[in-house]
């Protein structure tokens, strides 16, 4: 409205400049009166209203977020073909953000975030070239904040222990995660006949419920969105403390640290996280249906990363575990998660840096839901590096992974043929 105003303020002063002129040259000039401007100003408010703004006079909007689209090359050992997908490491969205001014300490905000998928990496399969297209929410909430206080959020929203594995101190957070699952979670492994196994993600720890395409398999040790009410507390010498609860019975409480010091970036997570009820199965926990009685299921995460700026050496590593108080007493209740990463990241080229690591990760988990099997285990290596893009504000990646799962039920031991994956992509942001 400021800038509505100045245009009419002056245009204004060009009519007067034109009435007074013309006064000097014509003795019966028309006298335009005060009310000269109000259908010009009108004209003008019109015109505002229909053009996109950037929030109203008290609160901002900001329109940001990515396009992450991949081609996926995979050999499961029968079977290879190569797919175009939406990588679900960090999906293509759209974000809109804006806060507004209480006073000198506080803050009001707000954050709401579209997920868009063409074909969902995590739900594809070898029957299957194109799944769960569409949008979905991923965050709606909004928040008030306080420099001394921190900062209260409520909404679908990430819990406290959301990212905590995934703290990457090197760029690769937007195509390698410890959630292997959101690459080729879908497809399904061969036994060495030949016939068609479980999931991936049943190996990653995923119940018979979700075990599905398109699905979380739980990323044991790492939180997600959930609708919360989360705090967070100022950040004081680099760490920061958040708690959330929310959901039926979910509750959360991680603690972060963020710093650098002597040419060293570090990080630092721990956190933990509990659901109570009986017939929840949001984090993949054995449950047995609807009435059954509050039993725990509880799960605990700690992430740590070192990058050398001088040299771009990193190293960074994650530990997961889940213990589910679902599981009947004679079968395994714990499921484990880690890994590993290293590589160097350093500016070779103009365009931007490049980032090339190493990684291994492994798996063992517990009794599954379904029954698919009482215990299994899988090992993942990798290869990946990526190439930004800094006048593009874009990164171009390839990624390779190695996969090798068995499972156990009863006295039989069932060995897999090994999965290959490979993803060739980029993410471009706005």
């Amino acid at each position: 409205m400021i800038g509505g105003l100045l245009r009419t303020t002056s245009l204004a002063a060009l009519f007067a400049v034109s009435g007074l002129v013309g006064g000097m040259t014509q003795a019966n000039a028309a006298d335009l009166g005060g009310d000269c401007c109000a259908d010009l100003e009108e004209r003008v408010a019109e015109l505002e209203a229909t053009t996109a703004r950037k929030g109203n006079r008290k609160v901002s909007l900001t329109v940001s977020g990515w396009v992450n689209e991949a081609v996926l090359f995979w050999d499961d050992g029968v079977e290879s073909n190569a797919y175009q997908v939406t990588n679900m490491v960090s999906q293509t969205r759209f974000r809109f953000t804006g806060s507004a001014k209480i006073s000198a300490d506080w803050t009001a905000g707000y954050l709401i975030e579209l997920g868009v998928a063409g074909s969902r990496s995590d739900g594809v399969d070898a029957n299957f070239d194109d799944q769960g297209t569409g949008v979905s929410v991923r965050h709606s909430a909004w928040y008030l904040q306080s420099k001394t206080l921190g900062k209260m959020t409520v909404g679908q929203f990430s819990s406290a222990t959301d990212g905590l594995l995934d703290a990457h101190v090197a760029n690769i957070g937007h195509f390698m995660s410890e959630n292997g699952a959101a690459m080729v979670g879908g497809f399904r492994v061969r036994n060495a006949a030949g016939g068609t196994g479980p999931r991936l993600n049943a190996f990653m720890g995923g119940t018979g419920a979700v075990a599905t395409a398109g699905t979380d398999p739980g990323q044991i040790g790492e939180g997600n969105r959930n609708n919360v009410v989360r705090y967070d507390s100022p950040a004081l010498a680099g760490f920061t403390v958040s708690a959330a609860w929310g959901e039926d019975d979910m509750w959360d409480v991680a603690l972060r640290y963020a710093g650098e010091f002597s040419g060293f970036k570090l990080a630092l997570n721990v956190g933990y996280q509990e659901w109570r009820d009986g017939n929840n199965d949001e984090r993949n926990c054995d449950v047995g249906g609807a009435g059954q009685p509050d039993r725990s299921c509880s799960q605990f995460g700690v992430f740590a990363g070192i990058l050398h700026a001088p040299t771009g050496l990193f190293v960074e590593g994650g530990y997961g575990i889940r213990w589910d108080d679902n599981v009947p007493a004679a079968f395994d209740d714990n499921s484990t998660q880690w890994f590993v990463v290293a590589g160097i990241e350093q500016k070779f080229f103009a365009l931007g840096k490049t980032t090339l690591f190493g990684e291994y990760q492994r798996w063992d988990i517990g009794l599954t839901g379904a029954g698919l099997f009482d215990t299994s285990e899988m090992r993942a290596w990798g290869l990946g590096i990526n190439q930004q893009i800094d006048a593009a504000a874009m990164d171009l990646y390839i990624h390779y992974r190695n996969y090798d799962a068995q499972s156990t039920t009863g006295a039989t031991t069932t060995e897999y043929q090994n999965f290959h994956q490979l993803t060739a992509g980029g993410r471009i942001q706005f």
